[in-house]
């Protein structure tokens, strides 16, 4: 089955495909939509390509295979979001691999939540210097 492209058809595949995350749901996100399991984010659609995200070890097998990072222009100026990453176009149409990789954003983001949660930064501030 090939993955129907862009628009709320295409969210809505992909909240399917990836259902075995977990509780995959879609939500508004910056003009496009974000995609969460709990309150967790790890991937988001915008403008038609799906971003996931990534750390420095995901990005660059992302990269090698011909993925770019998410950017945006202000009025100034081209932004590059190093922690979201394209996900490869030839792996659009594998829901398997769709599945593999959304996992892998999802251990990614889960673990950048845990590292940065207000509770991590408290337990930080806790601990006292050696």
């Amino acid at each position: 089955m090939s993955a129907p492209k862009p628009g709320d058809e295409w969210i809505a595949y992909l909240v399917d495909v990836l259902a075995p995350l977990g509780a995959v749901r879609a939500r508004r996100f910056f003009g496009g939509h974000g995609f969460v399991v709990g309150d967790v984010q790890f991937a988001f659609v915008s403008q038609g390509t799906c971003y996931l995200r990534a750390d420095a070890a995901l990005a660059a097998e992302l990269e090698s295979l011909g993925s770019e990072p998410f950017r945006y222009r202000t009025r100034l100026r081209e932004v590059r979001v190093a922690s979201y990453w394209s996900l490869p176009e030839a792996e659009l149409d594998d829901e398997e691999a769709l599945v593999r990789w959304g996992a892998r954003a999802l251990r990614v983001a889960g673990a950048v939540r845990r590292k940065t949660s207000p509770k991590a930064a408290r337990a930080r501030r806790a601990t006292p210097a050696r």
